[in-house]
């Protein structure tokens, strides 16, 4: 068989990418074009081949325009026009994070780009993609979705530019912006534009936004946000602002109204989430878990290696860290797939000719939250179900997560040399609450390191990140080395920490170099604190207030955020400089002893 054959068969399994691939599938025309700044990856992480494929499911015809040159109008006139809609994303990942490191430096690499390059995607690829479709076909309606519109549904920070930002559904031109997960949101968008419905037919659709011209149309309940101008007078106002949103952003919360020069930014509440049935059908469509043929001579993509054979077996989490934005994504009700159909893809994966014996990672945001969930038959406001105290209506009880795990040990032991791991982080304080839990994770799911994050050791600060306390990490780290010296396992907690969070001052950062001295613990990743869209933490970066009003110490700028990084990265002979100014003024003598004799034998 030729390299031209082979090509040819193994396209079949993919959306179509070019008109000859749709014509394979006797189409002379699409429904809806998917236009993404990432790599085509056909994978269940990938948004993309999910939304794509879900579609498909449903009846729709669909195709990916992946990484399309923005710089012209011919790659969005290649496909022909869509019947539907554009659905257009910035991809996987936010796309400011994607090419920027916290401090502002350019990335390197792009993982999701074929041999890692960069430079393939536009630097704000909603407002590029939006232009080029809108000059492409003018009349088709624009849809945009993923995790860089979600977070941006609203007034928003960016901390390239350092200043607010209109949502990217008014700055893109755009008609449409789904928010959250999108399959419901994107399937009755679809189902509505074929029926012949309008734009302004879409606008009571749960988990989108729209823009209204006239105040009438508004909904008769909504709440009121302030307006970007009003923002940048008062920073305070990010704050009050998110506060008030968050309330709203759940299932059948209020619908929430911003006000623009020409008219209002709309923002229904998110969709509810899938239920058990719903998540099984949607990890049971075919992905072929590779990345489309055309990057086989470029060495495929490097950001699907990491998850290629992993298993999501739920979403949701109901942490609500104040630096994370899956409550406003995810939300924080648990959507759990059932144990047979998390079974069924393993069988999947084990088939796969790539397989060699190892899934990499089963489960979810905060991997051990699956099966879990509120008693409580209403929606309520409450950002953390478990902080500062768990509430009385939330489900802790790790038995459906334990039954799913003995059935993966019974799955892998059929299998000589299979491997399956937990590679998602662990939520310390839930695995606290249940020592079988503990105990099965260090025996049969640990492959010598275990992700765990208790992000910062003062209380204080801990309390402004709506963090439990260090002590539950540390009786947690004591229940895993007893558990994994009684399996006689060597293995590993590899703690991760935030450094510069809102609210950390200098001497709370030096707290925790002095507990990572005396443990000897030398951090080789760090995340310094970047200000995302829709969290908390970034709202109180910008009001240099907490969430109760009261002002905050925010290290802001290269050099205070590079200080704090280098206290907990106190062992690099290249913080040498920083810390010895800092440890000298504070009359640290003997700590910078200590650390220069750490950095002395760095190899």
């Amino acid at each position: 068989m030729s390299k031209k054959q082979k090509q040819a068969i193994s396209t079949k399994a993919f959306l179509p990418t070019t008109r000859a691939q749709m014509k394979k599938r006797g189409w002379r025309h699409v429904d809806i074009i998917l236009v993404t700044s990432d790599a085509y990856v056909d994978h269940p992480s990938f948004g993309v081949a999910l939304i794509g494929r879900w579609l498909l499911e449903h009846g729709f015809r669909v195709a990916v325009l992946a990484q399309p040159d923005w710089k012209s109008v011919d790659d969005f006139l290649s496909l022909g026009k869509p019947k539907l809609f554009w659905g257009i994303t910035s991809g996987c990942v936010d796309s400011r994070l994607n090419d920027y490191a916290s401090l502002g430096a350019k990335r390197k690499k792009d993982v999701y780009s074929p041999q890692d390059e960069v430079g393939l995607r536009p630097p704000k690829p909603l407002l590029s993609y939006s232009a080029r479709a809108r000059q492409a076909f003018n009349d088709v309606p624009i849809v945009l979705g993923g995790i860089g519109a979600s977070l941006r549904r609203l007034v928003h920070y960016d901390y390239i530019e350092d200043k607010l930002k209109r949502s990217v559904l008014v700055d893109a031109k755009a008609d449409v912006l789904v928010h959250g997960m999108g399959e419901l949101a994107t399937l009755e968008i679809a189902k509505r534009l074929k029926a012949g419905k309008s734009i302004e037919q879409l606008s009571d659709i749960a988990g989108i936004a729209t823009i209204v011209k006239d105040e009438k149309a508004l909904p008769s309940k909504h709440v009121r946000l302030d307006s970007l101008a009003a923002q940048e007078a008062d920073s305070k106002l990010v704050l009050k602002n998110h506060i008030l949103y968050q309330k709203q952003c759940i299932p059948g919360g209020l619908p929430v109204v911003q006000k623009y020069d020409n008219g209002f930014l709309l923002v229904n509440p998110p969709q509810r989430p899938l239920n058990s049935k719903e998540m099984d059908q949607l990890y049971a469509m075919e992905f072929t878990r590779d990345a489309h043929p055309k990057y086989n001579e470029l060495g495929g993509i490097s950001a699907l290696e990491p998850v290629r054979f992993s298993i999501t077996t739920h979403r949701g989490c109901f942490g609500g860290c104040s630096f994370c934005s899956i409550y406003f994504h995810q939300g924080k009700q648990i959507s759990s797939r059932s144990v047979d159909s998390i079974l069924q893809e393993a069988d999947k994966i084990a088939a796969h000719r790539d397989f060699k014996g190892t899934i990499h990672d089963v489960g979810g945001p905060s991997a051990n939250m699956y099966g879990m969930g509120c008693t409580l038959k209403k929606q309520c406001d409450r950002a953390s179900c478990i902080y500062p105290s768990p509430c009385k209506y939330i489900k802790t009880d790790s038995s459906s997560l334990i039954g799913l795990m003995n059935e993966l040990v019974k799955w892998k032991r059929k299998r000589a040399k299979a491997h399956v791991f937990v590679a998602s982080g662990v939520r310390f304080d839930l695995a606290n609450m249940d020592q079988r839990y503990i105990k099965l994770l260090a025996r049969e799911f640990v492959g010598g390191h275990l992700k765990v994050a208790p992000e910062h050791f003062s209380e204080k600060v801990l309390s402004l990140m709506g963090k439990p306390s260090f002590s539950g990490y540390q009786k947690f780290e004591d229940s895993f080395e007893r558990e994994s010296r009684l399996a006689n396992k060597k293995q590993y907690l590899v703690p991760y920490f935030i450094s510069a969070h809102p609210g950390c001052k200098d001497s709370q950062a030096l707290e925790l170099t002095e507990y990572l001295v005396n443990k000897n613990l030398r951090l080789r990743q760090v995340q310094d604190f970047t200000p995302v869209p829709l969290t908390l933490s970034t709202a109180m970066y910008v009001s240099n207030c907490a969430e109760n009003g009261e002002s905050i110490y925010v290290a802001k700028g290269h050099k205070a955020k590079k200080l704090q990084a280098a206290l907990m990265q106190f062992w690099l002979p290249r913080n040498k400089a920083i810390l010895s100014e800092y440890l000298r003024k504070h009359k640290r003598e003997k700590l910078l002893n200590r650390i220069s004799s750490m950095q002395r034998s760095y190899r």
